[in-house]
């Protein structure tokens, strides 16, 4: 690997710690635009580019490239005007797989690739972030973020965040009331469980009280009647298997309570 020259090594300090420069959500779909062309073959990035949009060696191409890698969501191979890209095996199923909880499971571990978004997540803010002032200083005289790359860092943290695990709410500025565009997306939020319009289905408040343990993360949540809501706990890391188990161990739970509920009406005639 060839050691950066002083003109790139300014260059990053102009810019700050590298990260996607987009959401996991806008990645997703770069991803699906990507796949309906080129399925599971591999393309040239300049034929990837026409399929976002995107003029073939423009920055906007290579740094889409860069935040699909970064989230896992295709792989490369190759270098210069030979190099190519295809979707992952989990770029693939976080589009394709329909079973309960495994795409939920699959971003939220493409969530947690990136390295800086890993770390933030799970260290500095793992118990919630700071309002928008106190997390742009931070960023900015403790991280060696420029002021421009600190509000795009939290950008793509909020919105990578909400999109791989939408029960969580975040603190969020004072200054975002109704009247600004991030009041604006709150509100929506509020009423009808997001405003990207993917994440719509109405999540449960956080119940007062539940701590998580040590290695312990919300992997989902939802309602299962008016009445009634889920949440899943896991530690650990959960895979295909681990989800097959579960399904498995769910299904032996719903036999069992049928066995119970026919007990209780045949003693209901006896």
């Amino acid at each position: 690997m060839e050691a950066d020259t002083p003109a790139d090594a300014s260059q990053k300090r102009d810019r700050g710690p590298s990260f996607p420069f987009i959401s996991l959500e806008k990645a997703v779909e770069r991803t699906a635009q990507f796949y309906a062309k080129a399925k599971r073959f591999e393309a040239r990035i300049a034929d990837a580019a026409g399929d976002w949009g995107l003029g073939p060696k423009s920055s906007g191409t290579f740094q889409t490239v860069s935040a699909l890698l970064a989230y896992g969501l295709i792989e490369d191979s190759g270098s210069g005007e030979g190099r190519k890209i295809k979707i992952s095996d989990a770029g693939m199923r976080i589009l394709e797989d329909k079973r309960p909880g495994v795409r939920e499971m699959l971003l939220s571990e493409a969530a947690l690739k990136p390295k800086l978004l890993a770390e933030f997540a799970t260290t500095h803010w793992k118990d919630g972030r700071p309002d928008d002032t106190h997390a742009i200083s931070s960023l900015k005289f403790e991280h060696g973020f420029t002021d421009e790359s600190a509000h795009k860092f939290l950008r793509v943290y909020d919105e990578t965040k909400r999109f791989s695990n939408p029960s969580v709410s975040d603190k969020v500025s004072d200054d975002a009331g109704p009247g600004t565009e991030d009041g604006a997306k709150e509100e929506r939020t509020k009423q009808d469980g997001g405003g990207t319009g993917k994440l719509k289905s109405p999540t449960p408040p956080k119940e007062k009280g539940i701590h998580l343990m040590d290695g312990e993360r919300e992997l989902t949540t939802g309602l299962l009647s008016k009445e009634a809501s889920f949440r899943l706990i896991v530690n650990g890391r959960i895979g295909e298997k681990e989800i097959e188990r579960l399904i498995k161990k769910l299904e032996l739970d719903k036999e069992i309570l049928a066995d119970a509920e026919d007990n209780e009406g045949e003693g209901a005639f006896e």
